[in-house]
């Protein structure tokens, strides 16, 4: 064989080996490429997933926000209903009161039995007025609780928007 043939033999090992060796990294790289291809996948994924579960929290909570103000709106509705059978029996009382006074202008011999009815209607109107005022430090009670729950609420909103702008920003970066 001559030289020129030799050289020629040496040159095709040497460049199958280097052509042996650009494969392999090439089949490395490709193999880290489908990892990280796989890793990004499964963070969508999971991302995805945490996406749908606060939307189903958000349901759940304005859900219980819902049935809370119902049954507050209930209460507020018997207690107004209370406030206004109070202010009728008020009102039954005083025309009971006058037409008492009216008998006692008229009738001088039932002044004892007319006295003490008087004195027992108006300890009746002490007690409903005590009923009204604890009535209404109820309705009080009641706003309190309400502006709590409101300024939960708010926080709630507030939170569910940060961590919502964080989510969508996150799930940009991925997709970028």
């Amino acid at each position: 064989m001559s030289n020129a043939g030799k050289v020629l033999v040496v040159l095709i090992m040497l460049a199958s080996l280097v052509w042996m060796i650009l494969m392999a990294g090439v089949t490395q790289l490709n193999r880290n490429g489908n990892q990280a291809l796989i890793e990004l996948n499964n963070k969508v994924e999971k991302l995805t997933d945490d996406v749908q579960t606060a939307r189903a929290d958000i349901v759940k909570t304005k859900d219980q926000t819902s049935v809370l103000q119902e049954q507050m709106d209930k209460e507020l509705t018997v207690i107004r209903s209370r406030q206004l059978e109070v202010e009728r029996v008020n009102s039954n009382i005083k025309e009971i009161l006058s037409r008492v006074q009216y008998q006692l202008a008229t009738v001088g011999e039932t002044v004892k039995n007319a006295e003490a009815t008087a004195k027992q209607r108006a300890d009746e109107k002490v007690a409903e007025q005590k009923a009204l005022d604890d009535a209404k430090a109820d309705v009080q009670t009641l706003k309190g609780q309400n502006q709590e729950l409101t300024n939960r609420l708010t926080g709630l909103r507030n939170e569910f928007k940060a961590t919502l702008k964080t989510n969508t920003s996150l799930v940009g970066q991925t997709v970028k």
